[in-house]
């Protein structure tokens, strides 16, 4: 690559990473309930029952409308009409009528942060945020020590929060020495009770092939960044999960062109990529079935012009410490992305844009992540702006919905236990007062949140946030 074109990427791979630490129709439907020997046995379980609402499947556009569901301990257990479904005697009641009951939302790129899940810590105030923001579910691809304590804790009950998955610490050209060394910690993280596997990228090709080959034969997904020792298509032909769209604008290069291409580039080298080749890309994603997590929100931040005093105005920041708010100004209106040509950043982001309408429309799946907390992205919230990005982006409301909620558990494999509003599914759900599937913003009309079958009322929602407001103002 051209020492001037390398210059103009700002070196924003490695300063990312020091960032991060990284009108429906209305069907009518049978009564459906959990088979007896799938429900819950314990009599003292808590019923909680929404009562005439109109539930969102998300399996299309349609609306059930006036239905009433049944939640026995941490399961829903039964879904139909009002008219025909019992609500079981002694259930707390949840009037539903004219609300919307959807899944929970999940962020799948989340930087989980230090502590034991106290709301005195910035682990429990991140709990807090999330589910105030109607997340219920939440992949770490970067935590703390105290990540897997906590996600054991969460899942005991003894922290209210999301449910969590974490993946161990990151996989890149520093931290891992050749081929026998990736085996051994993929090996290491699977003792250790890691849910998958997280890479930045910078292996070489025979070090990345035995990380993937190991962690396939441990049974852990691997997530995370391309980069152009591996490239994209190699990285979808092994069974990687992607976040960034990285290795898509690399892979727009004309043949035989070796360019890097960084991850954030705002230079010369754009304007050889060929968005004529983007269809091939898609059908090579779609055909590997690899999942896309594109960060849009963020790197629309990142290549933002002039947009600081406006991004400082946000009302989330209130849950954020001053000191925090003014680093991250700094830097935007300092850092190396401050002298960038705006040209570079408009090109930049408008072919990562076509990247995803292409991936959406070619059928290849899609997942929510926010990257947060860093760069006036504040956890939970940021999840609200990740789907509204995309979403302006030019995917429709149900995509968007989709990628927040049903795709994240069938990337798990998991689609048979949770992401849906269904009889034997965990009850992770949100009351909405208007249908998202109109506009995603209204996502954020939340009325309450139900995790693992916790009705948590907007009431308290809001004393969660107030308690970590508090929280943000003390030096």
């Amino acid at each position: 690559m051209p020492s001037d074109s390398r210059r103009a990427s700002w070196g924003w791979a490695g300063l990312l990473v020091a960032l991060v630490g990284c009108a429906t129709a209305q069907t009518a439907q049978t009564a459906q309930t959990v088979p007896a020997s799938s429900a819950p046995t314990t009599g003292t379980a808590t019923v909680v029952a929404f009562v005439g609402v109109s539930v969102l499947p998300l399996d299309s556009d349609r609306v059930l409308g006036d239905q009433t569901v049944v939640v026995r301990g941490d399961r829903i257990v039964a879904v139909g009409p009002s008219a025909s479904t019992p609500v079981p005697d002694g259930a707390t009641q949840i009037n539903g009528r004219g609300r919307f009951l959807m899944p929970g939302l999940v962020d799948m790129h989340l930087h989980l942060q230090a502590g034991d899940g106290a709301l005195t810590d910035p682990a429990g105030q991140q709990l807090a945020l999330l589910l105030a923001n109607g997340v219920t579910t939440a992949r770490a691809l970067g935590a703390a020590p105290s990540g897997l304590a906590l996600r054991d804790r969460v899942t005991r009950g003894e922290v209210l929060g999301p449910t969590l998955r974490v993946a161990g610490p990151s996989f890149h050209g520093k931290s891992v020495q050749g081929p026998e060394q990736a085996r051994q910690r993929v090996r290491e993280q699977k003792a250790a009770g890691f849910d998958l596997i997280k890479t930045h990228g910078g292996l070489n090709l025979e070090t990345y092939d035995a990380m993937m080959a190991e962690a396939k034969a441990q049974g852990l997904r691997v997530s995370g960044h391309v980069t152009q020792e591996v490239g994209l298509a190699h990285a979808l032909e092994s069974g990687q999960q992607i976040e960034h769209l990285d290795g898509y604008l690399a892979a727009l290069l004309p043949p035989g062109d070796t360019t890097v291409v960084e991850q954030v580039e705002f230079g010369d080298v754009l304007a050889r990529l060929d968005a004529a080749r983007i269809p091939s890309l898609v059908e090579a994603t779609k055909r590997a079935g690899t999942f896309n997590s594109p960060t849009l929100a963020l790197f629309e931040i990142v290549a933002s012009e002039g947009a600081v005093p406006e991004l400082r105005t946000n009302r989330e920041l209130r849950y954020v410490p001053t000191t925090t708010v003014d680093a991250w100004t700094r830097e935007l209106l300092t850092g190396p992305l401050s002298q960038a040509p705006a040209s570079g950043k408009h090109r930049f982001l408008d072919l990562r844009r076509q990247v995803l309408q292409a991936l959406y429309t070619g059928g290849a799946p899609l997942l929510v992540g926010s990257d947060s907390p860093q760069l006036f992205m504040v956890s939970g919230f940021a999840v609200h702006q990740e789907m509204e990005a995309m979403a302006a982006a030019g995917l429709p409301p149900l995509a968007v919905l989709q990628a927040a909620t049903r795709n994240a558990a069938a990337w798990f494999g998991e689609s048979d236990q949770w992401g849906s509003v269904s009889p034997g599914q965990r009850a992770d759900l949100l009351l909405l007062n208007a249908n998202p599937l109109q506009d995603v913003t209204l996502t954020r009309t939340l009325v309450g949140v139900m995790v693992r079958g916790q009705w948590l009322p907007r009431n308290a929602l809001d004393a969660k946030l107030d308690q970590v407001a508090s929280a943000a103002k003390v030096p």
